[in-house]
């Protein structure tokens, strides 16, 4: 669904009624107090998802597997504490229906911000992230660098309500943001790119892809692991810098993060260098606070033995 095509009209009555009760409630979350989302709101959800068991066979198979030297003990310590920033996420996320640069710029900010966009002036660039934290705050770029086009790159969910939700809440924090379905990067860059100003192009890129006959295993967290590639046939096409955006949390819904460089879009490189760059930078970064990543999503559903299998070929970078 493209932003253009994200009407509400799009929807039948009733999800029509679903959204704007959700909007409603998310534009009151937001005017809040602190103390209030975050020390009663957020723990009655991660209490409601603990004791809903929501996906916990998959977080605990998930800990279990990419740190085989914790023991069970402080597996399931990170476990809770995964299920506190998934509730997080939600707090966060539906408070940014009324956030405001005036009023809540101090929710992320970035180091050296002004030194980047003086050497990115006119150029477009790549802002390679993940789920980690509250990945919504990434976009607040914006708020930073107020003269550069943001593509918000997404992959559309299966809940049409959700759907539209996410693409307007994104779009309403600045003007300078659009929503992007993944499917339809290439085309709305090269549609919408101008010699006028900066666009960025931000890629969430820690996603379980669509497992292809030509798909190429790499080790991540001890495992072999698929990633969206989509980041550097970019780069590689146009000559487009890439950056990583490693977050780190400063307290409940406030963050700080700085942009490094992992691709000058000039170096010479072998296919597969920059996403392997960008699962090392991600590895460190989990590794250093594991209970921030979202465990909760079925990463590593495919396997170097189901391609096998499937297409008779399996390669790894």
């Amino acid at each position: 669904m493209s932003q253009k095509e994200n009407k509400v009209s799009d929807l039948v009555w009733y999800k029509r009624i679903a959204l704007e009760l959700l909007w409603a409630t998310s534009y009151v979350i937001g005017y809040t107090p602190r103390w209030f989302r975050y020390h009663v709101l957020l723990p009655i959800i991660s209490l409601a998802l603990r004791l809903l068991r929501y996906r916990k066979e998959i977080i605990i198979k998930n800990l279990t597997s990419s740190f085989p030297e914790k023991s069970i003990s402080e597996i399931k310590t990170i476990a809770r504490e995964a299920y506190n920033t998934l509730a997080e996420v939600i707090v966060t996320t539906m408070a940014l229906v009324s956030a405001s640069p005036k009023r809540d710029k101090e929710i992320m900010v970035w180091e050296d911000y002004q030194e980047h966009i003086e050497k990115m002036k006119g150029r477009d660039w790549i802002a390679m992230a993940a789920h980690f934290g509250c990945w919504e705050y990434y976009p607040l770029w914006t708020w930073w660098d107020t003269e550069s086009a943001f593509m918000s790159v997404y992959h559309p969910l299966r809940s049409d309500i959700f759907e539209h939700f996410y693409c307007r809440m994104r779009t309403h924090l600045s003007p300078n943001i659009s929503v992007v379905p993944m499917k339809e990067t290439l085309r709305h860059y090269i549609r919408n790119r101008s010699s006028e100003r900066s666009t960025i192009i931000g890629l969430v890129s820690d996603q379980s892809p669509i497992m292809r006959a030509d798909s190429k295993w790499m080790e991540f967290l001890n495992q072999p692991t698929l990633f969206v590639e989509g980041a550097e046939r970019l780069a590689t096409k146009f000559g487009l810098p890439v950056y990583y955006v490693d977050a780190e949390r400063v307290k409940r819904g406030r963050y700080k993060a700085k942009i490094v460089e992992i691709y000058d879009g000039k170096e010479e490189i072998e296919e597969g260098v920059i996403m392997r760059r960008y699962a090392e930078a991600l590895e460190k970064m989990i590794r250093r606070h594991p209970e921030l990543w979202l465990w909760s999503h079925n990463r590593w559903r495919h396997t170097p033995e189901k391609q096998a299998k499937k297409f008779g070929t399996t390669t790894f970078k």
